[in-house]
């Protein structure tokens, strides 16, 4: 049986890393860096400290932590527990596998840091804010987040169903905490960010940041991630 599910992760990888073009190379490693989303953070820090600055310190306590545990997890506890190889990395697999830049990644892959992340701050601040363009935007980028993964050669499927299903479980428990810590802190259960107007901030930066990626990534050869 694990066999048989090892073999169909394998195939299903492929489809995903088969495909490649030199605009998309570009475009799905800018994506996965990490400096392109430094506009994206700022505003939201933005939008946590323009209500009240304790508020502000609260909440992104709690969403550190959140990305802090999603990562633990994954790379601290999985990776050296399972030991899975990459397939950038597998010596029975990489010939099969198209990378970009020579980028190779880590020894282990099991489970993606980058898909738990993505999906612990998704989870998380979708139950914050409660916006439903919000909503749809932030798993947009999470799941651009968890396809430049598979499409760069450094996770299988499998490591991203599981980081996925990491970081939405911690974002969520995460998340619980933040309510009851803030009920307790500011004696009332109203949390400030529930449909706040200044969400549209946010989401304004991610798609001005997804316009640039589309533009400029391929006109600039990004190799700093």
């Amino acid at each position: 049986m694990l066999e048989t599910l090892i073999e169909l992760d394998k195939a299903i990888f492929l489809i995903f890393n088969s495909h490649h073009t030199l605009y998309f190379d570009q475009v799905m490693w800018v994506v996965t860096g990490r400096f392109i989303w430094i506009p994206l953070i700022l505003s939201i820090l933005y939008v946590f400290f323009k209500k009240n600055y304790k508020e502000g310190l609260l909440v992104v306590l709690i969403l550190a932590v959140t990305v802090l545990l999603c990562d633990q997890i994954a790379s601290g506890l999985f990776k050296p527990l399972f030991e899975r190889y990459r397939p950038s990395r597998d010596p029975e697999f990489s010939q099969y596998v198209t990378l970009v830049n020579g980028y190779l990644g880590g020894r282990y892959g099991f489970i993606s840091s980058h898909a738990a992340n993505a999906f612990g701050i998704a989870i998380f601040t979708i139950q914050l804010f409660r916006n439903k363009l919000f909503s749809i935007s932030v798993i947009l980028w999470a799941i651009l987040s968890c396809y430049s993964r598979l499409y760069l050669g450094v996770h299988y499927p499998g490591d991203i169903l599981c980081g996925i299903l990491v970081g939405s479980i911690t974002g969520y428990l995460c998340y619980k905490i933040y309510e009851k810590l803030h009920d307790k802190i500011f004696f009332q259960k109203t949390i400030p960010y529930r449909k706040d107007k200044n969400v549209n901030v946010i989401i304004s930066v991610l798609y001005i940041t997804y316009i640039f990626i589309l533009i400029f990534a391929p006109l600039i050869n990004f190799k700093i991630k």
